[in-house]
């Protein structure tokens, strides 16, 4: 019998509909609808449009309905932080705030009063940053006190979406693990940091674990939209890097010697470790602990990924020169290893726009050789991609005192074949290729094994297997010594740059 589900899949740029149907121990995907999903800015504040998106999800699960006939059930998958104000009516009491918005600047002072960002740490796990959930929170209920007599239920935005649909308030573990308001070691809902805040713990209500069926979708739902009024609305994995990392074809066992590289315009490496990890140095690294959806860790840093190539397109673009992926990746492929390095995480490469200057002026500024040619100049990055994730594997073998002989790279710069190859050779390590849908693949998988179509991880596993191939680049056997000078040359522009 074949099972119909739908993941829900909201980016921070766009919002889409996949369709995937389960039938003897396989996996199809299939998109149905894709819409913008683009932050709004209204006096200088930046807000997600709710509502757009609430009529952007019906309009798209209408067209699922009309080409599955059956749906069994939808669940939702977002970016972390952010999250919606429901006062005692069920109403919202404001429109969702983005994460990029600056409020949280005004008031960060104040809170470092009250709690120190090594502190936060020591707390949370959670490596402190202007956007968290809990800077956000701290700003909000400074800016705006009547709050505290009008909130109901907060819930971060996966579980927000999912209450338009079902009625039911809910927060979900994976999601609720990036805000910094849990305990690092419980890993439940932190009173202390929530005094800190001024927060109330039943403003969050339970924390669930490993899928929940909230209910049927609202009847005045789907009378308007013609959908089947058995679909079930559940909590499966809310936050998009946990639901990419479920789908992993990795057991237990091999998890503490294996990484996972998320890699799209913004990079995520990370391991899944038992428990999280709250250490000097963790700290120090910059490395952040989130959950995963078996209730495990996720021991990760946040890097810049393709931002910078895409940027460079985009510029080139404006100039009248359109230069598709493919053929920038050609382009390097041909070029030059010159022995120059950018910091992809500094400050002045996170702004839009002059990135091609960007670079040039910060190798200017570290006295480093100029490239000749955009096949250089893209090599570079690339190579800096690439010893950038070297350098946090590094980070995360010294934190967890566990050596990694695998990397799953999964997103959509895996279809950079220079990249991976770049990691495998830099890391000396084995990269496996997984899905491009890997977030969708996690939330879907999920589901089934929250409506019981899943029994065990051997059984994710196999229609893992059976539903999608993987690749293995092996790395090319570079001179020790040159590596070893690739990795100096690297940490040294690490160290002469400051990062802003």
């Amino acid at each position: 019998m074949k099972h119909n589900v739908i993941a829900v899949d909201l980016g921070a740029s766009s919002g889409r509909i996949i369709s995937s149907s389960l039938e003897n121990g396989k996996l199809e995907l299939k998109e149905q609808f894709r819409f913008s999903n683009q932050p709004i800015n209204i006096t200088n504040s930046l807000y997600w449009d709710y509502l757009k998106i609430f009529q952007e999800i019906k309009y798209g699960l209408a067209i699922a309905q009309r080409d599955l006939e059956k749906i069994d059930s939808l669940s939702v998958d977002t970016w972390g932080v952010d999250y919606g104000f429901v006062g005692n009516d069920g109403n919202m009491l404001a429109t969702p705030h983005s994460y990029r918005d600056t409020r949280t600047k005004k008031y960060s002072d104040a809170l470092h009063e009250k709690v120190s960002p090594q502190e936060m740490f020591e707390q949370s796990g959670i490596q402190p940053d202007l956007i968290n959930s809990n800077y956000q929170l701290f700003a909000d209920m400074n800016l705006h006190p009547y709050l505290k007599n009008e909130v109901s239920h907060i819930m971060f935005m996966p579980n927000l979406v999912e209450y338009f649909f079902s009625g039911i308030e809910s927060n979900e573990y994976t999601i609720a693990s990036t805000s910094g308001l849990l305990d690092g070691e419980t890993r439940e809902l932190s009173t202390e940091v929530l005094d800190q805040l001024g927060l109330k713990k039943e403003w969050f209500g339970e924390i669930s674990k490993g899928g929940k069926v909230l209910g049927k979708i609202l009847p005045e739902i789907s009378k308007e939209m013609h959908l089947d009024p058995d679909i079930q609305v559940i909590n499966g994995i809310g936050h998009d890097t946990g639901a990419a990392v479920y789908s992993l074809p990795m057991t237990g066992s091999e998890r503490k010697n294996a990484a996972f590289i998320s890699c799209g315009t913004w990079s995520i490496v990370g391991q899944q470790t038992a428990s999280p990890v709250i250490s000097s140095d963790a700290f120090e690294a910059g490395l952040t602990n989130e959950g995963c959806f078996d209730g495990s860790n996720r021991l990760l840093k946040n890097i810049t990924g393709l931002w910078i190539v895409q940027e460079l397109q985009k510029e080139w673009s404006f100039k009248g020169e359109m230069v598709e992926f493919g053929e920038m990746v050609k382009q390097a492929e041909n070029a030059e290893h010159i022995g120059s390095y950018i910091n992809p995480n500094a400050a002045c490469f996170s702004e839009p726009s002059d990135m091609e200057e960007r670079i040039i002026e910060f190798l200017k500024k570290t006295n480093q050789r100029l490239p000749q040619s955009r096949g250089e100049l893209l090599l570079i990055v690339f190579e800096s991609l690439a010893l950038s994730y070297h350098q946090t594997i590094i980070e995360l073998e010294k934190a967890t005192n566990e050596s990694i002989d695998t990397i799953y790279m999964f997103g959509g710069g895996t279809k950079n074949s220079l990249l991976v190859q770049l990691t495998a050779d830099f890391c000396q390590t084995n990269v496996v290729i997984g899905p491009t849908e890997a977030s969708v693949l996690g939330n879907v998988l999920s589901q089934y094994k929250t409506l019981g179509l899943i029994k065990d991880e051997d059984e994710r596993i196999d229609i893992l297997n059976n539903s999608f191939e993987s690749k293995c680049v092996t790395p090319q056997k570079l001179n020790s010594i040159n590596l070893d000078e690739r990795s100096r040359d690297f940490e040294k522009i690490l160290h002469d740059y400051e990062v802003e």
